[in-house]
């Protein structure tokens, strides 16, 4: 084989097409395909082509930092819902960079002072000034560590309107003399708050957060993930939650979907190898 012929047979081995992978995400499934992976291994020294970054770039973003927020949403046992803000007195609300710096170093403090394992999943978002807040989920801090708001303080009307429907919200007090004002609220629902929380993943967030060179979401080292169930070559119809030019996925409910059912629609490298072998044999 030439150099030419190599350099053809590398291109080729150096990405595979329409892989196929089921993982399961707590008790769901996500069935992915994608058009294109770069095999791990194989590297091309050639240049990216002039004009050939991806336009949809932004949307790409969000659709995998919903996929990642929404994973760790589910593999992981929440306990708190809460919201970050913060007061200019205290901390730049404008800079995000050293918003999340102080903020990461101040739970990894807290954690060591109090023993607990703290652990976080944060989005932010911006005011229309473009000051920043947090969203997100928080899990492993005592709840003697927070304070229940009551109808007796001086509160904003979501707050009042909760407490008047029996809905426990709380402070913590701890973060708000650092940072400034903060709600937690526990979580009754898991699924439908990782549902409400991947809609503050915007391309709005995206754009700003590229700008920045920042991160559309943070999250605390150690986290649970999605386990690998399988991978290979789809081999069954697919009604896709969301489809684009590089891949596709759909999300799976656990309670009305077996696992081993979702794994028969792949065929793995070793069930073709198989397959090929037995067909073959027969000849």
């Amino acid at each position: 084989m030439d150099a030419r012929g190599q350099v053809q047979a590398l291109r080729a081995t150096a990405y595979t097409r329409d892989l196929a992978l089921l993982k399961q995400i707590g008790s769901d499934y996500k069935l992915v395909e994608m058009r294109c992976v770069r095999t791990r291994g194989v590297e091309l020294d050639d240049p990216p082509a002039k004009g050939s970054v991806n336009k949809d770039k932004l949307a790409n973003n969000v659709v995998r930092a919903r996929s990642k927020v929404r994973e760790y949403g589910l593999c992981n046992p929440w306990e708190y819902f809460l919201t970050l803000t913060i007061n200019g007195a205290f901390l730049d609300r404008y800079d995000l960079a050293q918003l999340r710096r102080v903020l990461s170093q101040w739970v990894r403090d807290y954690r060591k002072r109090y023993g607990c394992d703290v652990k976080y999943l944060l989005i932010p978002e911006q005011h229309e000034d473009g000051a920043w807040h947090l969203h997100g989920f928080l899990m492993g801090l005592p709840k003697s560590h927070l304070v229940p708001f009551t109808l007796q303080e001086r509160l904003p009307v979501y707050i009042r309107t909760k407490l008047k429907q029996g809905q426990p919200i709380y402070n913590w007090p701890a973060y708000a003399a650092r940072f400034g004002h903060v709600t937690v609220e526990p979580i009754r629902d898991q699924a439908r708050a990782v549902s409400y929380i991947t809609k503050y993943i915007t391309k709005d967030l995206s754009r700003s957060v590229s700008r920045l060179g920042a991160h559309l979401y943070y999250a605390s080292q150690g986290l649970q993930k999605a386990q690998e169930l399988k991978r290979g070559t789809l081999v069954a119809d697919m009604q896709p939650d969301f489809e684009n030019e590089y891949c596709r996925l759909q999300f799976f409910d656990g309670a009305q979907y077996q696992r081993e059912e979702l794994e028969s629609r792949i065929l793995s490298r070793r069930e073709q190898e198989e397959l090929c072998f037995d067909h073959t044999a027969g000849i």
